[in-house]
C-alpha cells in the first residue's frame, strides 16, 4: 500500500505533507493515522508541522485522527501545528472549535516562523 504522507526535516522542524486529496474513507484515516504515529515516535525533531497543501476533503472520522495525533503529539513532548488548510475544511475547524485546540497556521513559513518565536527546546 502506497504512503499517504511524506516528510521531510530540516534538522529542527519536521514537516509532514498528506498526499491524498480526500482523506473521507476508514480505511485512510487509520492508514494516515498510523503513518503520522509512526513518524512521530522516531522522529528527533519536537517541532512538526502537518501541511494539508494537498487535501481539499477531511471527514468528521479524520478530525478525530487529528486529535489522537496531537494527544500523542504531548506524550512525546512534541510541537504540533496545522498549515495551509482549505478554506471550506477550515471552516469545518471553526464550527467545531478545533481551531481552538488545534495549532494552525496560514502557511508553512508562518508555522515555522511561530516556532522560532517560541524558542527551540530539545526533548531528552
Amino acid at each position: 500500500m502506497a504512503s499517504l504522507i511524506r516528510s521531510e526535516s530540516d534538522g529542527e522542524i519536521l514537516t509532514v505533507y498528506f498526499t491524498e486529496a480526500k482523506i473521507l474513507d476508514e480505511l485512510v484515516i487509520r492508514q494516515c493515522q498510523d503513518e503520522l504515529i509512526r513518524l512521530l515516535e522516531k522522529t528527533q525533531e519536537q517541532n512538526v508541522i502537518l501541511d494539508f497543501r494537498f487535501v481539499k476533503f477531511l471527514s468528521s472520522s479524520a478530525l478525530g485522527m487529528l486529535i489522537r495525533v496531537q494527544k500523542r503529539c504531548k506524550e512525546f513532548k512534541i510541537n504540533l501545528k496545522l498549515c495551509n488548510i482549505d478554506k471550506e475544511i477550515e471552516k469545518v475547524f471553526k464550527i467545531t472549535g478545533l481551531n481552538k485546540v488545534l495549532d494552525i497556521c496560514p502557511t508553512n513559513e508562518d508555522a515555522a516562523a511561530a516556532f522560532k518565536k517560541k524558542g527551540f527546546f530539545f526533548r531528552k
